[in-house]
């Protein structure tokens, strides 16, 4: 823990702290989840000093057991079923806190209408837009996806964000399509997408599918990795903000409803925002702090 952070401070300093820290939760949040627990507790034990540890479970439903560790002073849990695994791990629940998880401060805030944003991207401003994305690096059955929810309709547009696969964008920026369509690279502007979009078509990802519930849009998951994403279609679905569109043929299906009926398509997009936790960061920051207290770390005077 920096001193900056570890001091005794007064209320309006812890404040300032919490903003502070708040926003490095945020900025941080996707380098931090590739820390392993067992590395760092190594190192607290060769300091030989009490500095607290608190772990952050960035799954929404299925926690590996390497998680599970006694010796971690808090968690935090982003949902009530991650918290119960945890339990059921043997963690006292008194150590656990539902936090949710950390989005970008411009998930869910972005104030400008929809269709302007459509404008500004070069699409239709009126037209059912459908967001599918690829993961950062592009992966997964992107191309006969698009190709299929391309045919579904003609009434919707497209756009694909590939990632970092530049060969495939380069290839479906080349495609004759048959709706309105946008091929995009990786980009920083998620939540701008997001919100100019009226459906998001994603894998199972927990960071996107949060991201999604803080923009207020329903949802279809078209597959998850085995192990740390397993359960995730089906929490999408029990929670009634989108689909487990894990097949082709379900996903189109679930599309076309979606498409079909706009009142579910705003039924799941209010779902989707009663579900968000957009306060994660700030929890998450101020737990920091306060955990601070219980820290031997040198004081500042």
């Amino acid at each position: 823990m920096p001193r900056r952070l570890a001091r005794r401070q007064t209320l309006p300093q812890k404040l300032r702290g919490t903003e502070h820290l708040k926003r490095q939760v945020q900025a941080l949040y996707g380098v931090l989840a590739g820390v392993y627990g067992q590395e760092a507790l190594a190192a607290r034990a060769a300091l030989g000093r009490r500095l607290p540890f608190i772990a952050t479970v960035t799954e929404l439903v299925t926690v590996h057991r390497s998680w599970i560790e006694p010796a971690i002073d808090r968690y935090t849990a982003a949902t009530p079923e991650v918290q119960a695994r945890l339990i059921a791990g043997g963690i006292p629940p008194e150590r656990i806190v539902l936090t949710g998880l950390p989005v970008g401060p411009r998930f869910g805030a972005i104030t400008t209408p929809p269709a302007a944003l459509r404008l500004r991207w070069g699409l239709d401003p009126d037209r059912p837009t459908v967001l599918l994305l690829g993961g950062g690096e592009g992966a997964g059955r992107l191309e006969p996806l698009a190709r299929g929810i391309a045919a579904l309709d003609r009434r919707l547009q497209l756009l694909i964000v590939c990632g970092r696969n530049e060969r495939l964008r380069q290839r479906l920026a080349g495609l004759d399509w048959p709706v309105p369509a946008r091929v995009l690279g990786f980009t920083d502007e998620m939540p701008e997408l997001m919100h100019l979009s009226d459906i998001i078509v994603t894998k199972g990802g927990p960071q996107t599918i949060v991201e999604a519930l803080a923009s207020g849009r329903p949802l279809i998951i078209t597959h998850t990795l085995p192990g740390q994403e397993e359960g995730n279609a089906e929490w999408v679905e029990r929670n009634g903000v989108g689909f487990a569109g894990t097949t082709p043929q379900r996903c189109l299906a679930a599309l076309r409803r979606l498409l079909d009926q706009p009142a579910l398509r705003a039924e799941m997009a209010a779902r989707a925002r009663a579900l968000s936790r957009p306060e994660a960061a700030t929890t998450i920051a101020r737990l920091i702090l306060a955990t601070a207290d219980l820290s031997d770390a040198p004081r500042d005077r």
